[in-house]
């Protein structure tokens, strides 16, 4: 059987909004079946989630860009959480993640989730280890219950997909914190299973009750994001023996969810100089058999503190044109703080600019037609038509403010080089 006959959830979506979703990703619904059934594309929507709208992720469908959101120990405001989702809706998001690590998690989770209809990611790690930190207790104390009672409350819930960190094995989690690493573990779950692994000389509980987790988010269609755990942190450690571990693993486990009709999507590589990105990116792919991959950036540089989004935008205009399918933004508060509202809207836009760059490039004709429409406006000075196919008529339309009412831009006046030859036959230079 198929993944599409053994997920029910999945077949009534293919049967309810099969034909609108392919019209808007230039596919047939034959084509969206068949990349479901390979496990090259994954439909977002937990049926629990009202209202959600279903998400496909798996080029050649759309490249998409998901946008964090959540509280911190340090700052924990709910209402400024939901100004974010709002502006990374209106920013163009596809999906948001709740990464929240303080104050009531189930609230703010079910606030998201009532409040809009983008797929919702979570890392239910974070809920389980939140109590223990709240009362100053080990972080790592929770017990494999807790978290498959979480993960499960979590899906009922509504949440569309969680990064879970399967793959973190003990073996993995050695090898990346041994000291052969510049920066060791940097990703939260992943540090946090190593941690209890150690504790307790046992293994990953995701891995070792792997099933258990497949039937919980078969029941749901809660789409599992096999989390990069090991991911590198330093673009020095990329590529390195505890990634790649990891990567094998993660793709063994993407076929078994496949097996058990549950959709997977693989989480990929953080730091990544640009001249391994290429590598990387088509090594993920070909040892997760194709499976739709989610990259964070990945980040050419270790520099650009206050900048990451640009550094993000930069490997991800280059993951996605070798394949990568789902982008998540990093904004100018990245390794910094937690990022505010306007932090939000900067890194939503950065991401967008690398899938249009990388979309355009590999001659999807949405995007360069939208490339092209710009470029006529440009030519006729069209300034409306230009905001209309911007990335960000917003800010478009908030640079010119003070020159509305200029036919040309206020770096170049009189000496507009597209009005220059208007007229020039007659020797004359139109400024009618």
């Amino acid at each position: 059987m198929s993944l599409t006959e053994k997920n029910a959830v999945v077949s009534r979506l293919l049967a309810s909004h099969g034909e609108e979703i392919a019209a808007h990703e230039h596919l047939t619904p034959q084509d969206m079946a068949r990349g479901l059934d390979a496990g090259r594309m994954v439909l977002l929507a937990n049926p629990a989630h009202k209202n959600v709208s279903p998400t496909l992720i798996g080029q050649p469908a759309r490249v998409k860009v998901n946008a964090n959101i959540g509280t911190s120990p340090m700052i924990n405001d709910v209402a400024m959480e939901l100004k974010k989702l709002r502006l990374a809706e209106q920013a163009g998001a596809h999906t948001v993640m709740d990464l929240s690590t303080a104050g009531d998690l189930d609230q703010v989770r079910l606030r998201i989730l009532e409040a809009s209809p983008l797929p919702l990611g979570t890392v239910p790690l974070y809920s389980v280890a939140q109590p223990y930190v709240a009362k100053g207790q080990d972080p790592s104390d929770f017990t494999a219950e807790e978290l498959f009672e979480e993960i499960e409350k979590e899906a009922e819930q509504g949440v569309d997909f969680m990064t879970l960190h399967c793959g973190v094995t003990a073996r993995a989690a050695a090898m990346a914190s041994d000291g052969r690493r510049i920066l060791g573990i940097v990703s939260r779950g992943g540090a946090l299973l190593a941690r209890w692994m150690k504790r307790r000389n046992a293994e990953n509980p995701l891995l070792e009750h792997y099933g258990r987790l497949l039937k919980i988010c078969l029941k749901h269609n809660v789409t599992i994001s096999l989390g990069d755990g090991l991911r590198p942190g330093a673009g020095a450690d990329a590529g390195d023996a505890a990634q790649w571990e990891e990567v094998s693993v993660l793709g063994d486990l993407a076929r078994q969810a496949l097996d058990h009709g549950v959709q997977t999507m693989i989480e990929g590589p953080g730091h990544v100089p640009l001249h391994l990105v290429q590598a990387q990116i088509q090594g993920i792919k070909r040892l997760t058999n194709n499976a739709p991959l989610y990259v964070l950036g990945p980040l050419t540089t270790d520099a650009a503190a206050g900048y990451d989004h640009i550094a993000g935008a930069i490997g991800g205009a280059q993951a996605a044109y070798h394949g990568a399918d789902f982008l998540c933004y990093l904004t100018p508060a990245e390794h910094v703080t937690l990022p505010g509202p306007e932090d939000v809207w900067d890194g939503v836009k950065a991401s967008l600019i690398a899938a249009q760059s990388a979309e355009t490039a590999l001659g999807r004709p949405w995007a360069v037609e939208r490339d092209l429409a710009i470029s006529r406006a440009r030519a006729a000075l069209d300034w409306e038509a230009m905001a209309d196919n911007a990335l960000d008529p917003h800010t478009l339309r908030k640079r010119r403010k003070d020159f509305h009412k200029e036919k040309e831009c206020a770096m170049c006046g009189a000496f507009c080089a597209i009005r220059m030859l208007e007229g020039a036959e007659h020797g004359v230079c139109d400024k009618g």
